[in-house]
């Protein structure tokens, strides 16, 4: 009996957990919560920007101003006359151009200073150049005077001598620039004139010796520049200048050929007039003269295998006079012998006449 309840009793309180476990819903395990978003960290406050410095633009005025200044100083010529303050603005000059895009307040400077500098050494250096150029001007007027230019080209001579009094009026009144120009042109125009006075020298050589015949074609050529220079240098001494110097260089060539020409024409006249001597046998009557001659012979060909034509055809014309001189004298004795002969000739048939008469 009490079996019977204990069983009942088990089973009601197993069927009371069963309804317990079925009436209850599955217990759920939460999903992790995700972790909030990380805020990125907080940039520290930058403190309030201190105001920049503008850039320092390029300083492309200051260095154009240097770089024309730097210009007319080379090309007055000053660094001749003041080398050492011309290298100190070029050293400022190129310090500008170091700094130029890279430092450019620095380079700005160093501009202003090298403009400075190349205004400074023009300034003091004009004077100076005029001064120059006015004695080169005067030097090369004395040449010109030298050598006759007032006499064989007067009115060019007066010409160039009105010129030089502009650049002369302009360096005493202070425009140095203006006088160095016209004191290089004055120069120039003496230059043409003195070197016309050679052309001319070299031109009435050939004319006194005829020798224009032995080479017609230089001076012809020498002819048409000489008279193309003369009426050039007025207008273009530069020009005139060229032409003076290829009618010298024509005439010269003109002259070389033709000595060249006469000096052979010479050596065979010598050679006729020593074979004429010999003829005679002047080395055996006038031995001494004879040798002489043959000395001027042998000078005459060394000087003409130096192409020293011009002594060449002087020795060959004393050697052919010694010659012609020996022949002569030896002639002189030759027939005062035959003469002497002759005399002979007849006292001793004379005698014999009057030999023979008086048998």
């Amino acid at each position: 009996m009490r079996t019977k309840v204990g069983l009942a009793i088990l089973a009601a309180s197993v069927a009371l957990a069963l309804a317990v476990s079925c009436a209850t819903p599955p217990k759920t395990v939460a999903a992790p919560a995700s972790e909030p978003a990380k805020a990125p960290p907080a940039q520290a406050e930058s403190p309030p920007a201190a105001e920049k410095e503008p850039a320092v633009a390029a300083p492309d005025e200051l260095r154009s101003r240097a770089a024309d200044l730097r210009k007319k100083a080379f090309d007055l010529g000053i660094k001749a006359i003041l080398p050492e303050d011309y290298s100190a603005a070029e050293a400022a000059f190129a310090a500008g151009n170091a700094g130029y895009g890279t430092d450019n307040a620095a380079a700005a400077t160093a501009f202003g200073d090298a403009a400075a500098r190349y205004q400074d050494i023009i300034s003091r250096g004009l004077p100076i150049l005029a001064s120059g150029e006015r004695a080169r001007a005067d030097k090369l007027r004395d040449v010109a005077i030298g050598k006759g230019a007032g006499d064989r080209f007067p009115e060019l001579f007066a010409f160039a001598e009105e010129k030089l009094a502009k650049p002369a009026a302009l360096e005493a009144s202070g425009d140095f620039e203006a006088a160095i120009g016209g004191f290089r042109s004055s120069a120039r125009d003496y230059e043409v004139l003195y070197k016309l006075c050679d052309a001319k020298s070299a031109r009435d050589a050939i004319a006194a010796r005829d020798f224009a015949k032995w080479d017609p074609s230089n001076w012809t050529i020498a002819e048409s520049r000489y008279g193309a220079a003369k009426d050039l240098l007025r207008t273009d001494a530069g020009g005139a200048a060229g032409l003076v110097d290829e009618a010298i260089l024509r005439y010269g060539i003109a002259m070389r050929n033709a000595l060249e020409y006469y000096a052979s024409d010479r050596q065979k006249d010598s050679a006729a007039e020593r074979e004429r001597a010999i003829g005679i046998k002047a080395e055996v009557a006038v031995k001494d003269e004879f040798a002489a001659a043959q000395d001027l012979a042998a000078k005459a060909d060394t000087a003409q295998e130096a192409k020293d034509f011009d002594s060449s055809s002087t020795l060959y014309n004393q050697a052919a006079g010694a010659f012609a001189s020996a022949y002569a004298h030896a002639k002189d004795k030759m027939d005062a012998a035959k003469d002497e002969l002759e005399s002979l000739d007849e006292a001793i048939a004379a005698k014999t006449a009057a030999a023979g008469a008086a048998r």
